[in-house]
């Protein structure tokens, strides 16, 4: 019986949808385009990570391609070795190339991007909108007595509670946000008695609460992940991530939601919109 054979693929090692022969034919064509001056002050690296970023950028060379070696991009491009490692490797700091221990250099696929950090929709909600997979797993939800910050957040009077809800968020399979939400308890009854399994909490306030945010304060910081953290959102406990913490305020000003979350860059970086800019 013939067996079809498939190749063994290495974890986490990339899918090639163009072989090496097609990506070398790719380059000679950047390099007999003068992708490099020499006559520019413009140091060399920096013009072949340029030419390698429009060309990636402009889908020629495609995500989970794989480049050829160093010394071939060396010979393709008629330059050094430095040249060449410090033009990868600034290429693969900006998450354009991924470099596979003992497999080589491939074009990484693009990273997710999310406005929700600089909007009033949720997490779920933006995500869901651009088109991802969004499910969520729950590490805590409760009512009970309020903390020391929730209890100022929303101005509790004593024996006030709080509905705490604790989810780790993934992105078509991805964990990208470890987040706990707290909701003043006299404005949801119940609401620890539903099921919210991969709703969005957003939605829930507003379809069964009647409850809109209107606008919210947010506040960011760089922090290190905990050892829970970190073995929540699959992450090093040296990987660096972005702390959120947010008020979101419903029509009359009153605050209806405390956000306090870990987000994970890596995932999917943030977009910020401005308006234009004014001398």
């Amino acid at each position: 019986m013939a067996i079809a054979h498939e190749e063994r693929r290495g974890r986490g090692r990339p899918r090639n949808v163009e072989d090496d022969s097609s990506n070398v034919t790719v380059l000679r064509e950047i390099a007999d385009d003068g992708a490099l001056d020499r006559d520019s002050a413009t140091p060399l690296w920096v013009q072949l990570k340029n030419a390698l970023s429009e060309k990636i950028g402009k889908d020629v060379l495609k995500p989970d391609a794989r480049l050829p070696s160093e010394q071939a991009l060396c010979e393709i491009f008629n330059v050094s070795r430095p040249v060449v490692r410090a033009a990868l490797g600034s290429l693969a700091d900006e998450g354009l190339l991924m470099k596979v221990p003992r497999r080589g250099i491939f074009v990484a696929k693009p990273v997710m991007e999310t406005n929700f950090l600089t909007s009033n929709v949720s997490v779920h909600s933006d995500l869901e909108a651009r088109g991802h997979k969004v499910t969520s797993v729950a590490f805590e939800f409760r009512r009970d007595e309020p903390d020391e910050d929730e209890a100022r957040v929303f101005s509790l009077p004593p024996g006030g509670t709080v509905v705490r809800v604790g989810r780790i968020y993934k992105s078509d399979g991805k964990p990208i946000t470890h987040t706990l939400i707290s909701l003043p308890g006299h404005k949801v009854p119940d609401m620890e008695k539903l099921d919210i399994t991969d709703q969005s909490i957003f939605q829930i306030l507003k379809e069964r609460y009647g409850l809109v945010s209107r606008r919210a304060e947010r506040w960011f910081t760089a922090a290190m992940p905990d050892k829970t953290v970190a073995e929540r959102l699959q992450v090093s406990i040296e990987h660096p991530l972005i702390s959120i913490e947010s008020i979101a305020y419903d029509g009359a000003d009153a605050p209806l939601e405390y956000y306090r979350a870990f987000y994970n860059s890596a995932v999917a970086r943030i977009h910020v919109s401005t308006g234009t800019f004014k001398n």
